[in-house]
């Protein structure tokens, strides 16, 4: 029989969608703990249970869902508490482009100097997750010419 714990329910709409704090990281440190001690009580158990996966439809890469409504403006490009329950105990954490795309990322420390607090890192992330199209169609193909460019 498979077991239904507090961290497979997952809250939605965009409410749902809290900034990551070293609170998050504190948290997510104490379910390791937590979830390596039920694998080890387990096994001495000989308690067998089922792979866990990740959702399909939480992925990095692809849209926010639907239900999850839209997300507010302010956490928009900011660091996200991970929504998929499969990472409940993984450090990581998401951040939502305008396009609502998920991305996803190590809460570890990048380069074993920046956590993921630091505003360095926080920057980059911002400039990774933000696409900048040209404005108003000026974008060209190869070998189109600049539209009333003279030359000569």
């Amino acid at each position: 029989m498979a077991r239904l714990s507090l961290s497979t329910v997952v809250p939605v709409g965009p409410h749902s969608l809290r900034p990551f704090t070293p609170e998050s990281l504190a948290a997510i440190e104490q379910r390791m703990v937590e979830e390596a001690a039920r694998q080890q009580r387990n096994k001495e158990m000989e308690i067998e249970e089922p792979e866990r996966k990740p959702r399909g439809d939480l992925e990095a890469g692809k849209n926010l869902p639907l239900i999850y409504g839209d997300p507010p403006p302010e956490v928009i490009g900011i660091p996200l508490e991970d929504l998929d329950p499969y990472y409940s105990d993984k450090k990581t954490f998401i951040v939502l482009n305008k396009g609502k795309s998920i991305f996803r990322f190590s809460a570890t420390p990048a380069l074993y100097l920046l956590s993921p607090f630091n505003v360095i890192r926080r920057g980059a992330i911002k400039v990774l997750i933000h696409s900048y199209p040209a404005e108003r169609g000026e974008r060209r193909g190869p070998g189109e010419a600049e539209a009333g460019g003279g030359g000569g």
